[in-house]
């Protein structure tokens, strides 16, 4: 059965909070839509984050479903009747086992395995951009789930509220699927190697000072193809322009399998500044040596590929299934694949504007008339790291095992 999603623009809260139990009440009425949602998503944007626990409280009344996850994040889009738009508030409500989720935060850690607890696989986690040890704490949630899964984002940057059954300042919440909740998606960039993968040979903090024991600053120019003569003449301000899209790929080795896990993406971080006078790039990261780094320019094209990318894999799976599950009997050809319950799609907030829209519309023609909710976050969650200018989609399938 399909999820509920409901999204609202209007300024006033109690205006918004009425269209929502409007919305509810009419996918409600669907004969294929759930009847007894136990568990909501809420993503609103800045306008409505002074309400505090006035927002929850008029949500769990309206609504009548006890357990929620969100947060207050820079931008928030749902699919509507003209295809997915922005809005003020986006919600989906589902239904699930109470075995298959656990809401967790600060406050109320995940718990362990139990009779009454299947366990995490999944994790949909929203923290704060003030955290200073975020990475870490992503890292921990994820060594705390069997599919090493956690996605989601960190919340609008300034206000730092997220919700997990309370309001909340600090740390990282959400929620956690256990496996027999379907899950499908991934990573999405939008990025375009400049470059060979270099190893670090010298760095200190979040500065890089050589690469494969040559200077950084060199090596980063000479991927990006910029004459000698300004080095020369140290016309370092003519540089600035073609620096402000790129991006750094960190990874680690095959044969440093202890810093990350196996198989894991690399890492996306930006360029923050350089030192012409020590040949250092200046990265919004922490380094160590022995990294494998690689420089990367963010390009429109390229994330749209590879968005495309993704929501060709996610509908390949989806045929599959609907195969195994006919060749197991439980299905007829006539039938379509594992119907899709819902989609939750996080995204860069600097993908604002013309990039942002070419997002949604790809999105709209690859999944169709899904259930969806997204939000524009300040840095994103995938395979237990944080990312950046990057996109995370995850589609919920139906729950029926073959």
């Amino acid at each position: 059965m399909r999820f509920i999603t409901a999204h609202s623009s209007l300024p006033s809260w109690q205006r918004a909070l009425d269209a929502l139990a409007s919305q509810v009440a009419r996918e409600r009425a669907r004969v294929d839509t759930i009847t007894r949602p136990n568990l909501g998503l809420v993503y609103v944007d800045p306008r409505y984050a002074t309400l505090g626990d006035e927002l929850l409280n008029g949500l769990r009344e309206r609504l009548g479903v006890a357990h929620w996850v969100g947060g207050v994040v820079p931008g928030v889009f749902a699919s509507g009747e003209q295809g997915i738009e922005s809005c003020g508030v986006a919600l989906m409500l589902l239904q699930l086992a109470q075995r298959d989720f656990r809401v967790f935060s600060g406050r109320k850690p995940l718990p362990p395995l139990s009779r009454v607890w299947r366990g995490a696989h999944s994790v949909l986690a929203h923290g704060d951009a003030e955290q200073p040890d975020l990475d870490e704490l992503v890292a921990e949630l994820g060594e705390r789930c069997d599919g090493h899964d956690v996605w989601g984002g960190i919340v609008s940057p300034g206000c730092g509220a997220h919700f997990a059954d309370a309001v909340l300042q600090g740390g990282v919440s959400g929620v956690a699927f256990s496996s027999r909740v379907s899950l499908l998606g991934g990573l999405s960039h939008g990025m375009e190697a400049v470059g060979p993968a270099r190893t670090v040979t010298r760095c200190a903090d979040n500065v890089v000072y050589a690469l494969d024991g040559q200077p950084a600053l060199g090596a980063l120019l000479d991927d990006l193809g910029e004459p000698r003569r300004r080095r020369e003449h140290e016309q370092w301000r003519e540089l600035v322009p073609s620096l402000r899209d790129v991006v750094v790929g960190l990874s680690w080795p095959e044969d440093a399998p202890s810093q990350a896990p196996a198989g894991a993406p690399p890492v996306l971080r930006g360029l923050i500044g350089i030192d012409p006078g020590a040949q250092g790039v200046a990265l919004a990261a922490e380094l160590q040596p022995g990294m494998q780094l690689r420089f990367c320019r963010r390009q429109t094209g390229v994330s749209l590929r590879d968005l495309l990318r993704l929501c060709t894999e996610v509908r390949e799976e989806l045929e599959q299934r609907r195969e195994a599950r006919q060749a197991a009997g439980h299905s007829s050809p006539a039938d379509g694949g594992p119907p899709v319950r819902g989609a939750v799609f996080a995204t860069c907030a600097a993908r604002r504007g013309t990039v942002l829209h070419a997002q949604w519309q790809l999105l709209h023609s690859q999944l169709g008339e899904v259930p969806l909710i997204g939000f524009e976050a300040a840095g994103e969650f995938s395979g237990a790291s944080l990312q950046a200018y990057s996109s995370v989609l995850r589609v919920f399938a139906q729950d029926v095992p073959v």
